[in-house]
């Protein structure tokens, strides 16, 4: 009988791992994609990765503690952007390389009285906000919590689009949809996640 090589077993051994439990076989996510944070909020660097962007109603702030980044945005005028919201890039100056996963996923609490309209957007380097689009959308009631996740290669309800180059990620674009009213929000974890590849389920 022919005996497999090492590189082989090894690959196996990474891509495999099976328990049992009281309730039958559990099958353990591949360790070489374990979640990757994009914003780490221990970090002295994580204030320097959050801006608001431009045309925000005046008096809007975005604030980075070792909870979480908050978010009020104040009533709209006139002039203002239509979806006020904020850019987060990566601590290194560099683009992130998320070639190894499969998704980003955010956490958000919505913490005013009434709903938002959450958007999420994943920007390749050198794209813009519309060529290659990678975005979600979920409405998240008062008080509550959320994950909104930007699977690679789908948008705006997991339909397919145009692959991005997940290798060279140059921000998060997080907004809220036609916002004219004060609205306030909480991201509690900012991730890379899933595997290379990744489908909707």
């Amino acid at each position: 009988m022919k005996i497999p090589n090492s590189s082989v077993i090894r690959n196996f051994i990474l891509r495999l791992f099976v328990f049992t439990s009281a309730s039958g076989v559990v099958w353990a996510q591949n360790a070489a994609t374990a979640e990757k944070p994009l914003l780490d909020f221990n970090s002295p660097n994580a204030v320097k990765q959050v801006a608001l962007a431009k045309g925000v109603p005046a008096g809007s702030t975005v604030s980075v503690d070792k909870t979480g980044v908050g978010v009020n945005f104040t009533a709209f005028q006139p002039s203002d952007a239509d979806h006020p919201g904020f850019h987060v890039t990566p601590a290194t100056g560099t683009a992130w390389d998320l070639s190894a996963y499969g998704h980003v996923e955010v956490k958000v609490t919505n913490t005013c009285d009434r709903d938002i309209k959450f958007v999420m957007h994943v920007v390749p380097t050198g794209e813009g906000y519309t060529a290659g689009s990678n975005q979600e959308f979920l409405e998240i009631q008062p008080g509550e919590t959320k994950v909104v996740k930007v699977i690679f290669g789908y948008s705006h309800g997991y339909k397919p689009t145009r692959p991005i180059n997940s290798a060279s990620i140059s921000e998060i674009f997080i907004f809220l949809y036609h916002s004219i009213k004060p609205h306030s929000f909480r991201i509690e974890q900012l991730q890379a996640a899933g595997t290379a590849g990744e489908k909707p389920e």
